[in-house]
């Protein structure tokens, strides 16, 4: 095995397509575990959680994370609540590289790349050189979508990791003083962003495409709740358009809107969405889709190669919450150590972090009609399809949020009749 020279301590479900093409490998791996080690590209919770769950299985196979970043873990939902817990990018960080090897007996190499994989010879290319695999693990995660916008675009800055966080807060840091913030984006990520920022004395504005807040995941009555409670908080709301161009003003920023109205701003939060990150599976290869197209073993088109996470494909849904992620590297820890295990998917909550109107929603699969039940302060809905069956639900607010537990039991005894 050739050696990497490499001295750096270390929204919403859609309805499915056609399942998973027979491009996928078989759907039952073989018992046992090739030759070779276990490299697990991404060090995100999707490939740390798995490089866990692995040596708690087996305390003596060879693991390797390979990783652009600094290999440090830590929470990424976290991202979009820091500011009013007043945490800085360092306070963020549960455990550096280091302490992760040293933990867990595997090697990470940090700042590596990668350029490419030969599935052929089983070997993945980096830029500090070349490292063998036995079984490959894809946890690439995903990455924000960019909207086309004319004028001083570099402005728009997306936070998906802790180097874009500390950017942040350097150039909030800088005014000292409250902010007027703009965010571009009227689901789950713009949502908590926007109470967050609120919460620590931002002035901020909301811009989305929609005609209410979290669309794709609450009723309207839900939407309308969270809507004005986070106006209570001095959120503005300028919805139904998007921003056409963003030129630089000597305070600031002066955004264009596509309906021709204009805000001012110091800084501009992009949180549209995110999109798979497949570049390194498409140039090996590997069937993609929206995402790395998996079967229920997590196994790609090549052998011996899986993915997980962000970046996944499973039945034609992206499903980048953590709920699924951590059935999915339980039974992938099982598979990659030699007993086979699909992966069995649980009733997934949705929770979004939003303090002045909380949110938990079990998103229905297939058409429902939404039943729709006051709270002192919110809602409790619940998604029905034509006969009556419980396939979801949506609460928001501290008095809903306190009978979750009831409305996932429902939910859950629902699902298995």
């Amino acid at each position: 095995m050739l050696e990497i020279t490499d001295d750096t301590p270390a929204q919403a479900p859609t309805a499915a397509p056609a399942p998973l093409a027979d491009a996928v490998a078989a759907s039952v791996p073989a018992t046992g575990t090739p030759d070779g080690p276990l490299v697990i590209i991404g060090s995100g919770h999707a490939g740390y959680g798995l490089a866990e769950a692995v040596r708690a299985r087996d305390g003596e196979r060879e693991i390797h994370v390979v990783t652009a970043d600094d290999g440090g873990m830590y929470s990424k939902p976290a991202l979009s609540n820091a500011f009013a817990l007043g945490k800085d990018a360092e306070a963020l960080l549960d455990e550096s590289a280091l302490a992760i090897e040293r933990r867990l007996n595997l090697r990470v190499h940090a700042f590596c790349p990668v350029t490419g994989i030969d599935a052929e010879a089983k070997r993945i290319g980096t830029r500090l050189g070349e490292l063998d695999y036995g079984q490959l693990v894809l946890a690439t995660g995903a990455s924000p979508i960019r909207i086309p916008v004319a004028g001083e675009a570099g402005a728009l800055l997306s936070v998906n990791d802790r180097g874009d966080y500390a950017a942040m807060r350097e150039r909030l840091d800088v005014l000292g003083r409250a902010a007027r913030v703009v965010i571009i984006g009227d689901g789950l990520i713009g949502c908590e962003f926007a109470n967050d920022m609120a919460q620590a004395g931002h002035v901020v504005e909301v811009v989305g495409l929609a005609a209410r807040p979290l669309p794709g995941l609450l009723p309207e009555a839900g939407s309308r709740v969270l809507r004005e409670a986070l106006s209570r908080l001095g959120v503005g709301w300028h919805l139904e358009r998007s921003v056409a161009s963003v030129a630089a003003e000597s305070d600031g920023y002066r955004l264009t809107l596509t309906d021709g109205s204009e805000l001012d701003a110091d800084l501009v939060v992009s949180a549209v969405g995110l999109a798979p990150n497949t570049e390194l599976a498409r140039s090996a290869g590997i069937d993609c889709g929206r995402g790395i197209r998996v079967d229920d073993h997590l196994a790609t088109s090549l052998p011996d190669v899986y993915a997980l996470g962000d970046a996944v494909e499973i039945d034609g849904r992206l499903l980048p919450y953590l709920a699924p992620i951590n059935a999915g590297l339980r039974a992938l820890a099982a598979t990659v150590t030699g007993t086979p295990t699909p992966v069995s998917y649980p009733l997934m909550p949705v929770m979004v972090k939003t303090p002045a109107a909380p949110v938990c929603v079990v998103v229905p699969s297939g058409e429902a009609h939404w039943r729709v039940t006051e709270t002192a302060d919110g809602i409790e809905a619940g998604a029905h399809d034509v006969e009556g069956r419980l396939l979801g639900f949506a609460l928001v607010g501290e008095a809903a949020m306190a009978r979750r537990s009831e409305w996932v039991k429902a939910c859950g005894q629902a699902h298995a009749a």
